[in-house]
């Protein structure tokens, strides 16, 4: 059943809409407020039985129309069409790409940290990382500051400025970085860093990485091996030292990476320096350490160094090592001759050793060594085995003499007594006595070096000693800065501890035509032989056979060509012979062949032996070596090279029981009792078996046979 209904618009009361039941449409007239499409849905009219329903105030609402329910989507239906659907569905999926992206956006973009940009190095201020990158290649890495406050710093140079940058940190100090372009014309980048505090108990620490690189340089130890990244040394002051642990007996503030990439630390710094190889880093800290520095007249800490790169390791090192170069070469009678190291005890026979060494060769130096005098500083032979005709007798038979001298004077002798009188000697913290120092296994005093009036004496003493025994030279042992007293006072306060070693040595050069000793700092200058710390007579690294090749290689890259190795003292009781003749054969390799006079003592078939070696050290390596040592003079280039010299590769770069004597002749010694190096790296990139080179023996150049015990493999190259 159905029926008409009528609803009238608000607006217009002569406007009716008809409404139908059922599904009848229903419209409003224009200017209507509103237009509806209803449908009356299961109407329901009240009966007799049901009555009405009343309202709250007791009137019957809606009395006389049938009660309907409307629905009100319809009209939102009618809207749904094709496109607005399309149109929907097109903002959701530019929703979600942008959902995506900016979730792919904070997970991997990441705003480059800021940092400032000189030339090919970058310092990244957050991090205080320092990142050199030459030519497209990372050169270096390091922690710059790794002791500056984590507050950002203030600039403190020129805005806009592309050759220097000045970093300031409140209460702490400032960086610079100034970019060196002195040697941009031979292709190398230089940047000279330096640190200043603003208070004496800061301190200054910046680290390098050594990860995925080959490192040398630093100097000398004890135990030294190469490349170094593979050594520990924990923080220590950089100065001369026999001690382990310690940086060794030469030292010098410069370090090369096979990453081409150089480090050369001013000398005023004070410095100590660390290797990790755990962590691979090669730590540089400045501060003030009273037992070592004594630099009161400096108000802060200061830290300074250059760090250079290129894309070429030769041209590098050549261009940044900065050595001095001495006027002339070492005494030529020194590097042909063999020298001969004599310990002086009570069981000494020293002229029947003598008249040996006539027999076998007659020719060449005797060394007699440090400890000869009844009280060490007492330069005189008397009272010992030696007595004033030793040196008479060894000239009448050809042979030159020598002595090793010490700076020390021992508590017993007349020179400590004198010398504290004079005020000669180191004085103790309260600068009142003399402070002690001990050395093998004796007790005494130290000239005070930086004192003119003690120098004088000194010299003149060596001088004397020198000329009245009729000696040709003398050598140099000990110096090393690790020697001065604890809380040591000097006349003259050093900059740099090592500085008490680079005097000894200038004293040394003022008394000898040519320095023989196992120390020295910054001595380039003068034409000197380093001989090794004294080694032990085994196959160890530890100060054994295996640090002599790393300790021959450093020496060269730090600048002391000319060298020799030194051995401890031994009975032939305590030594084999085959191990004694592996150093004598690896000596013979060297510009100077030292040799142990107690050598004599095994017998005619090793005698036989070292007269070989004599004869091949000076009719094949002198020769090369007298050539190089001009060479020297004009380029400043080693003698003994690593192997990288020729072919820098990975294999070369981490090689440290074979080098080179120039470019021509490769050297691979015996590696361990019983056998030979039994392969050798040559030039060509691929390591060589037998039968690919030639080797020299029995005095003339054969093929390479690895059975042979004849060594070292020379070959030629």
């Amino acid at each position: 059943m159905s029926e008409l209904l009528t609803l009238t618009s608000p607006d217009s009361s002569d406007v009716s809409t008809p409404l139908v039941t059922g599904h009848h449409s229903m419209s409003s007239q224009p200017g209507s407020r509103f237009t509806v499409e209803a449908a009356i849905i299961d109407e329901e009219v009240p009966t007799a039985e049901e009555p009405p329903s009343h309202s709250i105030n007791g009137t019957q609402p809606n009395q006389g129309l049938p009660t309907a329910k409307v629905d009100l989507t319809a009209p939102i239906r009618l809207l749904k069409t094709p496109r607005e659907i399309k149109l929907k569905f097109t903002v959701m999926c530019l929703f979600v790409l942008i959902l995506v992206g900016t979730i792919l956006i904070l997970v991997y973009y990441k705003e480059e940290p800021f940092h400032y940009v000189l030339g090919s190095l970058t310092y990244y201020v957050d991090k205080k990382e320092m990142v050199i990158d030459f030519e497209g290649r990372e050169r270096l890495r390091g922690q710059i500051g790794l002791f500056a406050p984590m507050e950002a710093p203030a600039a403190c140079s020129m805005l806009g400025d592309s050759e220097r940058l000045c970093l300031s940190w409140k209460d702490y100090g400032k960086l610079r970085i100034k970019y060196d372009t002195n040697l941009s014309h031979v292709g190398i980048d230089c940047y000279k860093v330096s640190w200043e505090t603003f208070a004496p108990e800061r301190s200054i620490k910046d680290c390098f990485s050594m990860t995925n690189s080959h490192w040398y340089g630093g100097g000398v130890t004890k135990d030294q091996n190469v490349p170094i990244e593979s050594m520990n040394i924990p923080m220590t002051a950089f100065v001369t030292s026999d001690r382990r642990g310690q940086f060794g007996s030469v030292v010098e503030r410069y370090w090369l990476s096979t990453r081409n990439v150089s480090i050369k630390v001013a000398d005023r710094s004070p410095l100590l320096v660390s290797m990790d190889n755990d962590e691979q880093r090669l730590c540089l800290e400045s501060m003030h350490w009273e037992s070592i520095h004594h630099d009161h007249n400096s108000s802060d800490s200061h830290l300074e160094y250059a760090v250079c790169a290129n894309n070429d390791l030769l041209k590098l090192f050549n261009s940044t090592k900065a050595f001095p170069i001495p006027p002339i070469i070492p005494n030529t009678l020194l590097l042909e001759e063999p020298l001969w190291s004599l310990y002086v005890n009570n069981d000494t026979r020293p002229f029947h050793v003598v008249q040996e060494l006539y027999d076998l060769h007659p020719v060449g130096y005797i060394d007699i060594r440090s400890g000869f005098a009844v009280n060490e500083g007492d330069l005189t032979f008397k009272g010992t085995p030696l007595n004033d005709s030793f040196v008479p007798f060894v000239h009448r038979i050809g042979l030159r003499v020598m002595a090793s001298v010490t700076p020390f004077v021992s508590v017993d002798s007349v020179a400590f007594t004198s010398g504290a009188l004079r005020g000669d000697l180191v004085m103790d913290p309260r600068g009142e006595v003399p402070g002690l120092t001990m050395w093998a296994d004796k007790i005494g005093g130290v000239i005070d070096f930086t004192d003119n009036t003690a120098v004088l004496s000194y010299r003149n003493s060596l001088r004397a000693f020198k000329d009245s025994q009729g000696l040709e030279s003398l050598t140099f042992d000990y110096g090393e800065a690790s020697y001065l007293p604890y809380g040591y006072q000097i006349n003259t306060e050093l900059d740099d501890p090592s500085q008490f070693t680079h005097s000894y040595i200038e004293i040394a050069n003022s008394v000898t035509e040519t320095v023989v000793t196992r120390s020295a700092y910054e001595s380039q200058h003068i034409p000197i032989v380093i001989r090794t710390y004294p080694k032990e007579i085994s196959w160890d690294t530890e100060n054994g056979f295996a640090s002599v090749i790393p300790s021959i290689i450093n020496l060269g890259l730090i600048g002391y060509p000319f060298m020799a190795l030194d051995l401890k003292e031994f009975s032939s009781e305590q030594v084999d012979k085959e191990m004694l003749l592996s150093y004598i054969q690896l000596s013979a390799c060297l510009p100077v062949m030292q040799i142990p006079t107690t050598a004599l003592e095994y017998g005619p078939e090793v005698k036989d032996l070292i007269h070989e070696y004599i004869d091949f050290h000076q009719n094949v390596i002198i020769p090369m070596v007298s050539d190089l040592g001009v060479r020297y003079l004009r380029t400043g280039l080693p003698i003994i090279r690593p192997l990288w010299w020729l072919e820098h590769n990975a294999d070369t770069a981490s090689i440290n029981s074979q080098f080179l004597v120039g470019d021509d002749i490769l050297v691979a010694p015996k590696v361990a009792p019983g056998h030979m190096s039994r392969q050798v790296y040559l030039p060509s990139g691929k390591w060589q078996q037998p039968g690919t080179g030639v080797l020299y023996t029995g005095g003339q150049w054969e093929d390479i046979t690895f059975q042979s015990e004849t060594i070292p493999y020379l070959i030629r190259v």
